[in-house]
């Protein structure tokens, strides 16, 4: 049964969902997708009012067919000799957002109780992704903070330059009683996906999933076929794979 906390975000998500559309539609074109009136549209979208709980449902199914949202997170991806800089996604939160509520419905049952990221570039889509599931984000460092007395840390030896690498996280973030989604924003060789994996079994607690923003290139897609093979194909979740010819 819904809640009416859970009604109200319903209701919001449905004007943020609008509010995306419009950046790339007239009010002409949203009223012709959509079916309501450009003045309705314009009350929801201006948010003087929220829509109707059934409304709200139509719109967020309207909406996703609309919205090619694996598109829209590629165009804000530079690409340069077989790298992607995701600066530009990063920093447009409303995107972000939007793809956060994509994710969430996808582990909506998977009992998540932490998100498990690295800092810096992982932090704006987990904080996003945190919100929308009402969960605790535990950072981990390549660094160690001074003000940190006990950290569990995991090593792996970089194959390209011979370099050790290195994650650190401050013990007591995760708990046996955990269940951690451990999300990547740029993925290339899965590298850093074993390392957070390694750190959250080193802490005791259990893996409910696995998401990666983008993925480009095919070193990474072994490491994934691993992960699906032992924690289920639906808690493994990509949400955009570059094809090789970016590279």
């Amino acid at each position: 049964m819904t809640t009416y906390l859970e009604d109200v975000r319903k209701r919001i998500r449905a004007i943020e969902l609008l509010r995306m559309l419009k950046r790339y539609h007239s009010y002409d074109e949203l009223s012709k997708l959509l079916g309501y009136s450009k003045v309705v549209l314009n009350r929801y979208i201006r948010g003087h009012v929220l829509p109707a709980s059934d409304r709200a449902d139509e719109i967020i199914r309207k909406a996703k067919e609309n919205l090619e949202v694996e598109q829209l997170v590629k165009d804000q991806l530079v690409f340069f000799k077989g790298y992607f800089d995701t600066t530009m996604l990063l920093g447009n939160t409303f995107l972000l957002k939007l793809v956060a509520q994509y994710v969430a419905d996808n582990f909506k049952d998977a009992r998540i109780t932490k998100i498990g990221a690295v800092a810096p570039e992982g932090l704006p889509i987990a904080v996003h992704l945190a919100t929308e599931l009402g969960v605790e984000i535990a950072i981990a460092k390549r660094t160690r903070d001074l003000g940190v007395r006990e950290f569990v840390k995991v090593h792996f030896p970089q194959e390209s330059t011979g370099e050790l690498l290195s994650l650190n996280l401050p013990k007591g973030l995760l708990t046996i009683d955990d269940r951690v989604l451990i999300i990547e924003d740029s993925c290339r060789t899965g590298t850093t996906l074993e390392m957070m994996v390694e750190l959250v079994q080193k802490s005791m607690a259990k893996i409910g999933g696995i998401f990666v923003l983008a993925g480009m290139g095919n070193k990474w897609k072994p490491t994934i076929k691993r992960f699906k093979d032992e924690f289920g194909e639906k808690n493994v979740y990509i949400f955009c794979e570059l094809p090789l010819q970016y590279e």
